[in-house]
């Protein structure tokens, strides 16, 4: 949702993503890897219940294809953990950046500035006497804004680049898992 400031100036950023949406991912996957966790128990406990006294090759091999399954889910469900807590600290890391980002923006509109795509500009209109010393100062102000501002960018790019090499890992890790167990 777009938030303005007094002066009609956007406060919106839409391509930071969305933290609580991220966040819920996160949840369902932590809910998901639990969900198999007691599937695999489930299935071990009533193999073992319902089967006192088999014995032969076909009961041998029963239990050692359920291990093999009670296995692959523990260690999908032990997946799906990894990458639900990088999703909920990418949230957390997405929704403390996006508080600094407008934080900034707010420090730079009171210093006469505007932060629009990623960069700081002086805002419209008369933001004060012109000046040689203001200028400079103006100018100084503005450069350190603007490195605030590549460094939070940057750090965002940093995490988007770990989530998504956790996600790739988890996919890899799961599609490898679905194919042992079709074997």
């Amino acid at each position: 949702v777009p938030r303005d400031d007094p002066a009609g100036h956007s406060m919106n950023h839409p391509l930071l993503g969305d933290p609580a949406s991220v966040s819920a991912l996160g949840a369902t996957l932590r809910r998901t890897a639990l969900e198999l966790t007691a599937h695999a128990d489930r299935v071990r406990a009533t193999l073992d219940d319902a089967s006192p006294g088999w014995t032969g090759p076909r009961a041998v091999a029963t239990r050692q294809r359920v291990d093999r399954v009670a296995a692959s889910a523990a260690a999908s469900a032990a997946t799906l953990d990894e990458c639900a807590r990088s999703l909920q600290q990418s949230a957390a890391e997405l929704a403390a950046t996006t508080a600094r980002l407008r934080a900034l923006e707010e420090e730079a509109a009171a210093a006469g500035l505007q932060v629009r795509d990623g960069t700081v500009h002086r805002a419209w209109g008369i933001t004060g006497v012109a000046d040689a010393g203001g200028e400079a100062a103006g100018a100084d102000r503005r450069e350190e804004l603007q490195g605030r501002v590549h460094q939070l960018v940057s750090g965002l790019g940093s995490d988007r680049a770990r989530l998504a090499a956790d996600c790739r890992r988890a996919a890899h890790e799961l599609a490898l898992a679905a194919a042992a167990l079709r074997t």
